[in-house]
């Protein structure tokens, strides 16, 4: 009986595993036309970028919490339009430590604005940068 088991479950996982390398084999998914995303409006994107950990952040006007990038172009272009770029967060968590041994902790969905230049820090993944067209 042991023997029966042992063999219905190694049939099992044969099946299985010999199942999902189909369905990976057989993906259709890019039969599905694409959607364009507009683009963020009045602002060119750089990609996997925020402000640097150790720039000059006295120009910071503030930051917003759990929004989307078009509440973060919104904010950016009606609520503070003296904003020059900004940093979104599209990743799961980054940390900016500073000099002095402190901390800037940012999440997903965190949106942080500023005036004046940025000094892009390179953040593969975490963030996008956003600058004023």
């Amino acid at each position: 009986m042991k023997k029966l088991a042992m063999t219905i479950a190694t049939l099992a996982m044969t099946v299985a595993a010999s199942g999902s390398a189909v369905y990976l084999n057989n993906d259709i998914t890019s039969q599905i036309p694409s959607i364009d995303v507009s683009p963020v409006v009045g602002f060119n994107k750089i990609n996997d970028v925020a402000q640097y950990k150790n720039a000059d952040w006295s120009q910071v006007i503030g930051i917003a919490r759990n929004i989307s990038l078009d509440q973060a172009t919104k904010i950016a272009n009606e609520q503070y339009p003296q904003t020059t770029f900004f940093f979104y967060i599209k990743g799961g968590q980054m940390v900016l430590e500073t000099q002095n041994g402190d901390y800037r902790v940012f999440k997903h969905g965190d949106a942080v604005f500023f005036t004046g230049e940025p000094w892009w820090g390179s953040a593969p993944g975490l963030a996008d940068g956003y600058i004023r067209q």
